[in-house]
């Protein structure tokens, strides 16, 4: 049997919340509190998150590098302009080339320990029920965890303590103020330059600030560089879902006094403006509404050949791989998609070698091949799961410019779309997938 060279575990997981009273009770945790740790740690949160607690030892330890996805990718990244660290690395792993190449992704998290220090436990509960975007310049989203209510509530009252949060206590609501007092906090919001990274739903902010300025600013990060503090702006449009006004104030007074985990710089504003932004971005009138619905593009066949090696280069190899990894070359741990992790059992599916994409899946207890269809009429499984995720993408893709009236309904978690959390494939990678197939589905030019 072929042994693949040596290679990282690099599972990929999506964003979850942004930071969040500015409060840590000293007191014990309660039952619900510990029952949420627990579901933390088998849901494997700390693969991607940190979740600290700055006043004692009651957060979850990170896990080891080896199994950390950010961790990984920065230690990764960091040899990006020194050949000797490279040379060091590539000696170990081979493929350290395609990590460099591949990487852009899930090098920056929010600490969930500092989570509800500004964020209310109520939204968070909510957001466990249907994650979608909140930063729209990031590419990632979080998964639809695989945890039952009674779970996501522990989960909630475990953040919520380690700040001494009230889990259950509402949201408190403000009166509106006048039309004026609106719009004279949102030209502070403006003149501060607050839009340069930030985005309010779809209210134009100015005619320097449009989906043009945005998309030129993500080009100018350099390659790779995705932890720039820019690229993980919250689209302000959820604040008065999030935030309680009275820590809104204080946050953008002072972020670091209300968040110690808050990448957000302190501006020089005068006194009053922090209020006038806060009533600009909680009463400020907003265009509502569902996002249009996503539906699965049309992928033609390509009038050529197509060989495993381009597929894998294009998409298995650069993509998959990272959820879907041979066991023998990661030290028996194959990935959430193949030994399982982050919530999911595993599919026993192998996408690093051909033997491991010959023999499938295991699905309700049997092997079945992700070649074929499962029923007649439809796209073989390994084509289909990734149309799902453009179907799904409705619910977490957003341009800066789509706003969502209200946190819709996820997908099922019992089997969302692949990529994990990633953008949907382009549909000249699905092409090439959909003809590799369509042609037999051949094997390497060389072992692989």
């Amino acid at each position: 049997m072929h042994r693949p060279a040596r290679r990282l575990p690099l599972v990929l997981l999506p964003l979850l919340f942004a930071a969040g009273p500015a409060r840590a009770d000293a007191a014990p945790l309660g039952p619900a509190a510990e029952r949420g740790r627990a579901v933390i740690e088998r849901a494997q949160c700390n693969r991607c998150h940190a979740i600290t607690h700055v006043n004692g030892d009651r957060g979850v330890p990170a896990a080891d590098r080896a199994m950390h996805c950010v961790d990984c990718h920065r230690w990764i990244l960091g040899t990006k302009g020194d050949p000797a660290a490279i040379a060091r690395q590539r000696a170990d792993f081979p493929d350290w080339d395609r990590y460099l190449e591949n990487i852009v992704h899930f090098t920056r998290l929010p600490d969930l320990g500092t989570l509800t220090r500004r964020v209310h436990p109520g939204f968070v509960r909510r957001f466990l029920d249907a994650p979608f975007d909140l930063r729209p310049h990031l590419e990632t989203s979080m998964i639809p965890l695989r945890l039952t209510a009674a779970e996501k509530d522990d989960v909630v009252a475990y953040l919520a303590a380690l700040n001494g949060a009230d889990a259950g206590a509402p949201l408190a609501t403000t009166p509106a103020p006048p039309p004026a007092r609106v719009e004279a906090g949102q030209a502070i919001f403006v003149a501060r330059g607050c839009p340069t990274c930030h985005r309010v739903g779809g209210l134009a902010l100015g005619a320097a600030f449009d989906a043009a300025f945005y998309a030129a600013m993500k080009k100018a990060v350099p390659p790779g560089d995705v932890a720039a503090p820019v690229l993980t702006a919250p689209d302000l449009r959820w604040v008065r879902e999030r935030i309680p006004r009275a820590t809104l104030v204080r946050f953008i007074e002072h972020p670091q006094a209300v968040d110690p985990q808050s990448a957000m710089p302190k501006q020089a504003l005068r006194p009053g403006d922090a209020e006038a932004i806060a009533d600009f971005l909680l009463h400020a009138p907003l265009k509502t509404g569902p996002a249009p619905p996503a539906r699965a593009p049309d992928v033609p066949l390509l009038a050529r050949k197509v060989t495993y090696d381009e597929v894998f280069d294009e998409v298995l190899g650069k993509i998959c791989v990272h959820c879907h990894m041979h066991p023998e070359s990661n030290n028996g741990d194959g990935g959430a998609g193949n030994t399982g992790g982050l919530g999911f059992a595993g599919l026993k599916l192998d996408l690093e070698t051909y033997a491991g994409l010959k023999r499938g899946l295991v699905r309700d207890g049997a092997r079945r091949s992700v070649l074929e269809p499962a029923a007649p009429g439809e796209p073989p499984l390994l084509l289909e799961a990734l149309l799902r995720r453009h179907r799904e993408a409705g619910r977490d893709q957003r341009t800066v410019d789509r706003l969502d009236g209200a946190l819709g309904h996820g997908p099922d978690a019992s089997r969302p779309g692949m990529p994990l959390g990633l953008p949907p494939l382009g549909v000249g990678q699905l092409s090439l997938v959909k003809t590799w197939i369509a042609q037999g589905a051949p094997g390497p030019i060389a072992p692989r």
